[in-house]
């Protein structure tokens, strides 16, 4: 009988490990799976900054071409005027 009690005794801690190993498995399991949202989350907010940074570059460039040519278009505007005055005084 004692020897029976025992050998429930010893089954009992094993059963017990068991149960402790899967919770800590479990719980590794919990902590990857939170390191990878982590990861993925900082993925997508560096792709955001980056989308972010491509737009402002792709409006900059969009107001130097703006720029450029309302410069190209004064100085023709300029050139036209001065040969349109010169015409007119050779008449």
């Amino acid at each position: 009988m004692l020897v029976n009690g025992a050998k429930r005794l010893v089954n009992g801690a094993k059963r017990l490990v068991n149960e402790d190993k899967r919770l800590v498995n479990g719980a590794k399991r919990l902590v990857n799976g939170a390191k990878r949202l982590v990861n993925g989350a900082k993925r997508l907010v560096n792709g955001a900054k980056r989308l972010v940074n491509g737009a402002k570059s792709l409006v900059n460039g969009a107001k130097s071409l703006v720029n450029e040519y309302q410069r190209l278009i004064h100085k023709y505007q300029r050139l036209i005027n001065k040969k349109f005055s010169i015409g007119i005084a050779n008449c």
